[in-house]
């Protein structure tokens, strides 16, 4: 049975949201066998968890259908089922059905945070004993996941995480013809938010065409691999040899690339298994 609708879900995605959706299942699957004998308390925290379900329109005949979402499809892992689930989501109303999504299984352990994802991954902490490892989801509606939540999550060394880089949103707020600083305030605070610093100016270069009427204007470099490959320097200085050199572009029906798909490990120690899960699955986008 679909879920009830609200203001807030209308239809959106399409093929690459069940790519996304699929990996991630596929991984929650071979992560939590791959841990089903060891002592770890484990942990699934999905940061911007939406409904439990996803609203799509088929763009061949304008129907609707729905997909289960990332945290219903996590409560499903069934070989060594989840110890706690986190469901981070900012809207009430959205809030309301995954409590509906939490009455579906009772007896879990599934904790829905009415917060701002940032702020409530800022201040996790996990205890020593049981130690914690887990799955974080971080699948931003735009550009909301900003680079110093990373970092702390980088740092706890606990949770193998699965990033989508917003390219499309990005790349909106980086129009190609225009200087840095000629860049909206408001927009140059965001960019410097996700990337953590200001390394994306290094996009723009001048233009080497002639100004018959002044100085020459900046262009920024075209393409998405400039985009992304300054996003994973970040992220490399955070995470180092935990972060995975393959990654995915997910592109809509016209071919445009919406988002990029990265992995990054959680403790060292898992690093050779989990590489090798999560690369196997991205090559199969």
């Amino acid at each position: 049975m679909a879920p009830p609708k609200t203001d807030l879900d209308k239809p959106f995605g399409g093929s690459w949201t069940k790519e996304k959706l699929d990996i991630l299942q596929r991984y929650l699957d071979a992560y939590t066998t791959a841990l089903k004998n060891k002592p770890f308390q484990l942990w699934y925290i999905d940061a911007f968890a939406g409904t439990g379900d996803v609203q799509l329109r088929r763009p061949e005949d304008g129907a609707e259908a729905f997909l289960a979402g990332s945290a219903r499809r996590a409560l499903a892992v069934g070989d060594r089922p989840f110890d706690r689930l986190i469901f981070i989501e900012r809207h009430p109303e959205r809030c309301i059905q995954l409590s509906r999504l939490r009455s579906e299984h009772p007896g879990r352990d599934v904790r829905i945070e009415n917060a701002e994802a940032n702020s409530y991954l800022r201040s996790l902490t996990t205890p020593r004993k049981p130690s914690v490892r887990g799955v974080l989801f971080l699948d931003p509606f735009a550009t909301q996941l900003v680079m110093s939540t990373l970092k702390h999550i980088a740092g706890l060394q606990r949770f193998d995480t699965w990033i989508l880089f917003p390219v499309s949103a990005i790349s909106r707020l980086l129009p190609r013809w225009r200087k840095p600083d000629d860049i909206s305030p408001k927009w140059v605070e965001r960019l410097n938010q996700v990337y953590g610093g200001d390394s994306w100016r290094g996009l723009y270069r001048p233009d080497t065409q002639q100004n018959l009427f002044g100085p020459a204007d900046s262009v920024r470099k075209p393409g998405v691999a400039d985009l992304t490959r300054i996003y994973r320097k970040r992220l490399s200085e955070a995470f180092g040899s935990r972060l995975l050199a393959d990654t995915a572009e997910l592109r809509n029906s016209r071919g445009s690339v919406l988002f990029e798909l990265i992995f990054c490990v959680g403790h060292p120690r898992g690093i050779g298994p989990a590489k090798n899960i999560a690369a196997h699955l991205l090559k199969d986008i």
